[in-house]
């Protein structure tokens, strides 16, 4: 049998040749997917990032920059003994906190947390506009760290990142 010889697609017995090569090249991809080396039963490539994405990584690290001045400035109004500052630092930035242990997740759960993260983030939108007016914490950092983390997180790259197999 020459091994050598160039075959059609399809052989004498009218079976089609195994295909050699993916029909998906990293070329045709989106920028923020990466061809895995998973295959599906009908001989394809599952398509899904492997790293995460730039948006997603922004977010996090805002989430855990805000939740930690929120952290920060309630300890240090702790020490300097004055409680109603205190409070009202806890009360501004809570959804800065929830935001900052949700990000932990950002590596390993699925899409749901990215739906959490984007409803919190939402509320501590509502939090800033708020308490803007009134001179409260978190204020304008408030509004502006949720409304980047939705912004982010809303992002195509992101939802690919949560949706993908686990």
């Amino acid at each position: 049998m020459d091994l050598s010889k160039n075959h059609d697609a399809s052989n004498s017995a009218g079976y089609e040749a195994y295909p050699t090569e993916c029909d998906s090249s990293p070329a045709a991809l989106p920028a923020y997917v990466t061809p895995s080396h998973d295959h599906q039963p009908d001989g394809g490539v599952l398509e899904h990032p492997t790293r995460m994405p730039g948006p997603v990584r922004g977010a996090r690290i805002i989430s855990w920059l805000f939740g930690g001045l929120g952290v920060a400035l309630s300890v240090l109004a702790g020490t300097m003994d004055k409680p109603e500052l205190c409070g009202a630092l806890i009360a501004g930035y809570l959804p800065a906190f929830f935001l900052a242990i949700f990000a932990f997740g950002f590596t390993v759960n699925g899409n749901g947390l990215r739906v959490a993260a984007i409803v919190v983030a939402s509320f501590g939108i509502l939090w800033g506009l708020g308490s803007t007016p009134q001179g409260h914490p978190p204020g304008p950092l408030g509004f502006g760290a949720s409304l980047a983390i939705v912004i982010l997180l809303s992002r195509p790259s992101a939802e690919a990142w949560f949706k993908r197999p686990h």
